[in-house]
């Protein structure tokens, strides 16, 4: 019966609207905008206005109109309390309860499938309204059933209700804080970010301990599959039942070595994308402890690559201090974690762009081009993004020619770069031939690695670079600069890796050579490349 029901319903509108187009006339009265009338028990259901998933003191900094590189730091608090759940959700309704019928109870499904075929049931009780957490940012289907006392049911059909579509969906997660998901966001290229593919959050007892209702929203509802440990420990993972727990990111965050997180870490985040390139690994949740620094590093690469301005960039990452992070982070401080550290190296790279920047310097830390664009197509949805077409030279350790030097390959955990050349010695250089199909002046860049943490040992010193047969010109870097260094994790050593832009050079179109030699010194390089340099240099928003 139900069923016809609904023919019938679905049925006469149409015939309304082919009646109403047909009378030709104007104004409100001739509107052809027809509602289908629900034939189950479900009535006024309070889902006509958008609901608001954002605090009152979220959405006063969110609703910050200038750039949140230099928002004013009372905008957001402090960091020492869980300030980063969601508004919940409460659909209301009247329910015309057949004869001889008593509701046990309602549920609600509801999902971001218009057939629900990902929907999350509620269970509510026999009140005429359901609250819940963590919907999706703009439009969400549901549907409302009321179970009888005897066991049967009366279903609505599946209608929408709306939430405000502004970034970001942040989630209320028992036992944890500063959690939210990636996707939402609209990028500069016209596409948008998937919701449900990718969260960042908290490592393990950062807001209470975990309980059944972690797990139950975590595996149930927002259906993880896979957690990435960026921490250098394996206290704060989750290892929630069902999931798989990579290990292969884990960062370090001493001061000692390198200069930033990511100069630390480049192996560590070349894993990150990897694991991020295999669809089969959504939907998934990446943690350190607090998950603001180590987490934020892998955001903002994340963020970049995908399309996000980089001012978004920037509100993305303040937006952690509504979590229990311990204490407050600003962009511009000059402290350990201050993340400019590490975007204002990002921004001296080539690239027309902040993503073409972050596509290019993840390019030089061994990446390739189709790692990277499975990345933005496994996340992202809409127009084709723009490519990242400018000239490029890519060549990783393993399309190298080595004279009188062999390939290394290290099967250790993130110590080095699956292949690369140890150039400890002057008859000992690399090099790669290639095509250029027009003249452009290009950043060369080498992806280099040492132990040593001088301050005064210069990088023209440990290798030299040259051009068909002539040097170019080096920038004056000391190790420092460079980013080398030694650092540990988890008690093991590693030697820091980091894309260092060495010098320009000039291309005509047409065949060349580019030859690394080096010295007693000792430099480890796993790969070279060039970028067309006339989008070299940005800004990073902070005057």
């Amino acid at each position: 019966m139900k069923n016809i029901s609904i023919k019938c319903a679905i049925l006469l509108s149409a015939l309304s609207l082919v009646a109403l187009a047909g009378c030709g006339g104007t104004g409100p009265e001739a509107s052809t905008e027809v509602s289908i009338v629900d034939p189950s028990g479900f009535k006024n259901v309070n889902d006509k206005e958008p609901f608001e998933l954002h605090s009152d003191l979220q959405k006063a900094f969110l609703e910050y109109d200038g750039s949140f590189a230099t928002c004013p730091a009372d905008l957001y608090p402090d960091g020492t309390a869980n300030l980063s759940d969601s508004n919940p959700i409460t659909l209301t309704w009247n329910y015309e309860l057949p004869e001889g019928k008593e509701v046990s109870s309602y549920s609600v499904i509801f999902g971001q499938k218009a057939d629900l075929s990902d929907g999350y049931r509620v269970l509510g009780n026999t009140e005429e309204s359901i609250t819940f957490s963590n919907p999706f940012l703009g439009t969400n289907y549901y549907k409302l059933i009321a179970t009888y006392a005897d066991g049967t049911t009366d279903e609505s059909l599946i209608h929408t209700f709306e939430v405000n579509s502004k970034y970001p969906r942040n989630l209320t997660i028992s036992g944890m804080t500063n959690c939210r998901d990636m996707g939402g966001r609209v990028t500069e290229d016209g596409t948008k970010i998937k919701q449900g593919m990718v969260y960042r959050t908290s490592g393990k007892n950062q807001n209470g301990s975990l309980t059944d209702a972690t797990t139950e929203e975590m595996i149930n509802h927002l259906g993880v599959k896979n957690e990435i440990n960026l921490a250098d420990s394996d206290s704060y993972n989750l290892a929630l039942e069902g999931t798989n727990v990579f290990s292969s990111c884990k960062m370090d965050t001493s001061s000692t070595g390198g200069f930033h997180h990511f100069s630390r870490n480049t192996e560590a985040v070349k894993n990150f994308f990897t694991i991020l390139s295999d669809e089969d690994n959504f939907p998934l949740f990446y943690h350190c402890k607090i998950g603001t620094d180590r987490t934020g590093l892998c955001s903002v690469l994340l963020s970049g690559l995908l399309g996000v301005s980089l001012d978004e960039v920037y509100q993305d990452y303040l937006f952690s201090n509504f979590g229990k992070i311990g204490e407050k982070r600003g962009i511009g401080t000059g402290d350990s974690h201050d993340m400019l550290k590490y975007v204002n190296d990002l921004l001296t790279f080539s690239g027309a762009s902040f993503k073409n920047k972050v596509y290019n310097v993840l390019l030089s830390i061994g990446l390739s081009r189709e790692t990277l664009d499975k990345v933005i197509s496994n996340l992202t949805e809409g127009p084709a993004p723009k490519g990242n077409d400018a000239n490029q030279v890519i060549a990783r350790a393993d399309v190298l020619e080595g004279t009188n030097v062999e390939a290394t390959t290290d099967t250790s955990d993130r110590k080095h770069p699956d292949t690369y050349y140890v150039l400890d010695s002057t008859d000992k250089s690399v090099s790669y031939s290639f095509d250029v199909s027009s003249a452009f002046t290009g950043q060369v860049v080498a992806y280099l690695g040492n132990p040593s943490d001088s301050t005064s040992k210069k990088i023209a010193d440990a290798i030299s670079c040259e051009i068909d047969g002539s040097d170019i010109e080096m920038n004056d870097l000391t190790y420092k600069e460079a980013r080398m260094g030694k650092c540990t994790v988890s008690g093991s050593s590693r030697t820091n890796y980091w894309p260092v832009i060495l010098g320009t050079a000039e291309l005509g179109a047409g065949n060349h050579t580019i030859t690394i030699t080096g010295t007693s010194e000792g430099m480890n390089i796993g790969g070279i490349y060039i970028f067309d340099n006339a989008t070299a240099g940005g800004s990073n928003g902070i005057e």
